[in-house]
């Protein structure tokens, strides 16, 4: 539980604000959306905030639903379990079922929301398109999801595309996490009022510490390891050059994706254990830790919006390397690491040789007070909560 300013609780409860999302963690997978969550959490300090979400559990053979109900930092969680059920008219119906049930849940003793604050369009977002007790409601939603990237595989059909525009026309505010994100979706001909709202990071949690001396530097990496996206495997052939190179250098990756094929990936390189570590699922405390132990952060995405791990390590006063891809550029410039082309291994050679020699040179205070600026609970929460009285003061 977190403590904040009696001028901050002071304003909380202004507005009735019921999260709805499309991610949430929840026990099938724990780690899902869990920026939305923080969201959540954000806007608790100046608002009353409920968050209802409903998920498949493959593991729920006995009944239809199963109902958690708990608070978890200052927010009413929700969460509905369903049945799966392989017919995918079936599976929605249940899904649009579940909603409406959580929702007079919610309401019964809660009240009914001022307004409903949507997180990543597909599917909850189709609740504002069949379901009578949402349309109802004036809605915001937040968007995290990478599928509108040109760089992303992913292809959205026509009749997708058709629902998307109906959505986000109908949306008091469209709030992308990056510039970026919210360009690409105009260039899909997803017409509406957008705001850019960033990721938020706990920045009294992720913080600067002193490092234990060392002659050797840690390069940390967190991501799902999903290779398409992230490219691991090319990282784990820089590593191997930077290794022929010099020794001064421990690549920590932590991750609670499938680590074998990149496993297997550094062991015939010969980096595993000696230059390659791999950690697994961590605690967010863990991952702190972590952080507050490394050098600098590195990513070598294909693809991105703005990641909150970026957020998160300067919040810890790390630099950062990473490709320019998505909105990253928005918020890293040379004071804050390097920025290099995707998929150009040669260029990433480079960065890690300039940021194992250069890494000490950044200002770690800049690199926190920039986090507490534009990424912290209150910063966020106080965006949000401003966007919600613009459209309810109407």
């Amino acid at each position: 539980m977190k403590f904040y300013s009696n001028q901050l609780l002071e304003q909380s409860k202004k507005y009735k604000v019921l999260f709805i999302s499309s991610w949430y963690p929840n026990r099938v997978k724990p780690t899902l959306g869990n920026f939305v969550q923080k969201h959540a959490e954000a806007v608790s300090l100046y608002a009353d905030v409920s968050v209802l979400h409903v998920c498949f559990d493959e593991n729920l053979v006995d009944k239809t639903y199963e109902i958690i109900s708990t608070e978890i930092n200052n927010v009413k969680t929700i969460i509905i379990y369903c049945k799966k059920n392989s017919n995918l008219l079936f599976r929605f119906c249940r899904y649009l079922n579940a909603y409406r049930w959580g929702m007079k849940l919610l309401i019964g003793p809660n009240g009914k929301p001022d307004i409903i604050h949507a997180n990543v369009i597909f599917p909850v977002g189709l609740l504002f398109c069949f379901s009578n007790i949402f349309a109802k409601f004036p809605y915001v939603i937040t968007e995290h999801w990478t599928g509108y990237l040109p760089g992303n595989p992913v292809k959205i059909g026509t009749f997708q595309k058709y629902l998307l525009k109906k959505i986000v026309k109908k949306a008091s505010m469209m709030m992308p996490v990056s510039e970026n994100l919210k360009n690409a979706m105009m260039a899909l001909g997803l017409k509406g009022n957008y705001r850019v709202v960033p990721n938020v990071a706990d920045t009294t949690l992720f913080s600067v510490s002193a490092k234990k001396d060392s002659s050797v530097k840690n390069i940390l990496h967190i991501s799902s390891l999903d290779d398409a996206q992230k490219n691991v495997s090319g990282i784990l052939r820089v590593m191997k050059k930077l290794s022929e190179k010099r020794q001064d250098f421990a690549f920590q990756i932590i991750s609670d994706g499938n680590q074998e094929p990149l496993m297997d990936i550094a062991k015939e390189l010969g980096l595993l254990n000696k230059f390659v570590f791999f950690h697994g699922a961590k605690t967010t405390k863990e991952v702190v830790e972590m952080m507050q132990q490394s050098d600098f952060l590195l990513l070598f995405s294909n693809y991105e919006n703005l990641p909150c791990v970026i957020v998160e390590a300067y919040s810890c006063g790390l630099p950062v390397v990473s490709t320019d891809v998505g909105g990253i550029s928005e918020h890293l410039t040379a004071r804050h690491g390097l920025l290099i082309k995707q998929k150009d291994e040669e260029a990433l050679l480079h960065a890690l040789n300039t940021m194992l020699d250069t890494t000490d040179t950044y200002d770690k205070t800049f690199l926190h007070d920039y986090a507490v600026s534009n990424f912290s609970y209150e910063s966020v929460g106080k965006k949000y909560t401003d966007i919600y009285s613009e459209i309810l003061k109407r």
